[in-house]
């Protein structure tokens, strides 16, 4: 069934799980339920995520996500460690965006301990907390495979390279593709202010081009290294 019925097309044709579906994109991101469900045309000026949503994040939604993805793009001076957490929802093409960790001038056994610590949580109140064993993706340049030894020879953690080659733009797109990006922006002010703030390049004129720009994008691309895999599988 089309996603774009006409304005009189009967409710009870529809269905309740397709009003239901419509109504919450409504309430959620009006222009994404314009285009998805009114067939309109509703350009996004310059911004390349038009589908962030910002929520505050209980512990208990939190700790329901049964798929987290972790990603870490390394850095030093002045470009920051960023190491993020994410709980991916597919069936309704959802990314939520909960936990962020930065660092500048530490060395891989320093950002190890903050991965170890973020890993180390109890699963309900009342429970005693443990490291989860989750696996972490993570940038592939020449340094970041010395610093993925190091967190795997001292911390134990597993640190896999992120396959990002020739990937940036389509990871770029996916990203911009999926139904809500929902991120807190108290427990994640630094990829809330990425996301969100993030547009297409301009040429000299001022006119908006099909480009991406490179920089403050260290949160984004941790991301991107998180799901990366999902991006792969389409």
């Amino acid at each position: 069934m089309s996603k774009h019925p006409t304005p009189d097309t009967p409710p009870e044709w529809l269905g309740g799980p397709f009003l239901e579906e419509a109504e919450y994109l409504r309430k959620t991101n009006e222009k994404a339920w314009r285009w998805e469900y009114l067939g309109e045309i509703t350009g996004t000026g310059g911004a390349i995520f038009d589908n962030v949503r910002k929520e505050r994040l209980s512990l208990e939604r939190i700790r329901g996500f049964e798929r987290r993805r972790n990603g870490i793009d390394w850095g030093w001076f002045p470009d920051p460690w960023r190491f993020v957490r994410c709980g991916w929802e597919p069936a309704a093409r959802r990314l939520v965006v909960f936990e962020e960790h930065s660092a500048n001038k530490m060395m891989p056994a320093d950002t190890g301990r903050i991965v170890v610590n973020a890993l180390t949580y109890a699963d309900a109140d009342g429970e005693e907390p443990y490291f989860h064993d989750e696996i972490l993706w993570c940038d592939d340049t020449p340094d970041a495979k010395v610093q993925m030894g190091v967190y795997r020879r001292e911390q134990g953690l597993r640190a896999r390279p992120a396959r990002k080659s020739h990937m940036r733009r389509l990871s770029y797109e996916w990203l911009a593709g999926l139904r809500e990006i929902v991120i807190d922006p108290e427990r994640c002010p630094l990829t809330f202010a990425e996301f969100t703030l993030k547009e297409y390049m301009r040429d000299r004129d001022g006119n908006w081009i099909d480009e991406i720009p490179d920089g403050n994008d260290h949160s984004i691309d941790a991301v991107r290294y998180a799901m990366m895999e999902d991006v792969l599988r389409g």
